[in-house]
């Protein structure tokens, strides 16, 4: 299966709580993460454990605050 492809099926087998199959433009993965893309800009994380993606919310910190 091509990473862009989410078929019906799938969205059972992964646990997402969509009812409408997630739709992925990229995947990334490392040793213990597992993170994708969708065409809005959206990016998710998936929970092994739930067996659920997991949306990630963005947040600002002061730039005072920010790591160099």
């Amino acid at each position: 299966m091509n990473t862009n492809e989410h078929r019906d099926d799938d969205a059972q087998r992964l646990g997402t709580l969509s009812q409408a199959p997630m739709k992925f433009i990229q995947i990334c993965a490392s040793q213990n993460d597992l993170f994708a893309l969708d065409k809005e800009g959206n990016v998710y994380q998936y929970n092994f454990n739930a067996k659920a993606w997991t949306q990630l919310v963005a947040s600002s910190t002061a730039p005072a605050e920010r790591r160099s």
